[in-house]
């Protein structure tokens, strides 16, 4: 009887043992969840940065150009004059150029005719009033001629873009059909506001999706810390699993909580931001925004004066956490992509 329980012991040991090395494997190697999508990493989680050419040099400078960031974040509005279109791509260009071989371009594509203010023009878009600068953007696509990620209408269900589910779906689809058509090296992605736009019910939210044909990642923007722990955030991360598809957080930044205060900031917003992307395992791409939200918002004209300070290198208790997190196997910096 005592060899039984000794040998029932020692099994339960060397259970426990594998579970363990397991969960060490999947935290130091970055084990994930794979769905063969569109420039989706088989494992790990590609590391993005932006929203300004500054504000990315300052964030690698940062976190040191041994972890450069794989994805560069820019914007463009398709109901913005041809020209306007041609010469955003004409700068974009210029900028990866100038960063080192291999920089993937995460495009948020809007097609608003405000700022922040809900006038919505996708039923324009969709009715071909916007032909023209759309073709200008497929160009624009196919003299980078590399690979790139589109966030077509971006945080599509938020009251400040104002869009419609039918029409946005069907700007989204004549996208995506024109990407496949033109050989255009871009992913789709289907991205939602979050708790920006107060976690809409999923019935609600998926109104809005065109179809998994159509859509190569799901993506969803996190900013305010209560986000976080809001079921509407993990029902997110579900349902792309149902469907099948990685996920992106297209934007995040510490809104309202800044990085001046230190470890209270870190505790805050930056400690359970990480904890959510080792957790989630199907999180495979993040944007953090390296921002002066109050400064943006005077030179831009966007209601964004009380998101605080959200550059990393303003507080060494933040930058020295966040420097230990970005050496985590986890993620995939430019020279490990």
């Amino acid at each position: 009887m005592r060899y039984i329980k000794n040998k029932i012991k020692k099994i339960a040991s060397l259970l426990f043992l594998v579970l363990v090395l397991k969960v060490h494997s999947q935290e130091t190697k970055g084990i994930r969840e794979f769905y063969n999508a569109k420039y989706e990493p088989e494992t790990g989680i590609y590391h993005g940065a932006g929203q300004d050419k500054k504000g990315f040099n300052d964030y690698v400078n940062a976190v040191g150009t041994d972890k450069t960031p794989a994805i560069y974040m820019t914007y463009v509005n398709i109901t913005a004059p041809v020209k306007r279109i041609e010469s955003w791509g004409k700068s974009l260009k210029q900028v990866l150029d100038s960063l080192p071989k291999g920089m993937i371009p995460q495009i948020g594509l809007g097609f608003t005719g405000g700022k922040d203010t809900g006038a919505g023009l996708d039923k324009e878009v969709a009715n071909g009033k916007y032909d023209k600068q759309l073709e200008a953007f497929y160009k624009v696509l196919l003299d980078l001629d590399r690979p790139s990620f589109t966030r077509i209408g971006y945080e599509f269900e938020g009251d400040w873009n104002g869009y419609t589910p039918e029409s946005y779906k069907k700007v989204f689809v004549t996208i995506s059909k024109a990407f496949k058509e033109k050989n255009i090296k871009s992913a789709t992605v289907w991205c939602s506001g979050g708790g920006s736009a107060n976690f809409i019910s999923l019935e609600n939210l998926m109104a809005y999706y065109p179809g998994d044909q159509y859509v190569d990642w799901w993506g969803i923007d996190i900013f305010s810390p209560e986000e976080f722990d809001h079921t509407g955030l993990q029902t997110f991360f579900d349902t792309a699993h149902i469907h099948q598809k990685p996920v992106m957080i297209g934007e995040c930044t510490p809104r309202f909580v800044g990085v001046l205060d230190g470890e209270i900031s870190w505790n805050k917003w930056f400690k359970p931001f990480f904890e959510m992307l080792q957790d989630n395992i199907g999180i495979k791409a993040f944007c953090y925004i390296n921002w002066d939200w109050e400064y943006w918002s005077n030179k831009n004209g966007f209601p964004w004066h009380d998101w605080k300070d959200a550059r990393i290198e303003k507080n060494p208790f933040v930058l020295e956490g966040y420097k230990k997190e970005m050496e985590k196997l986890l993620f995939i910096h430019l020279d490990k992509k």
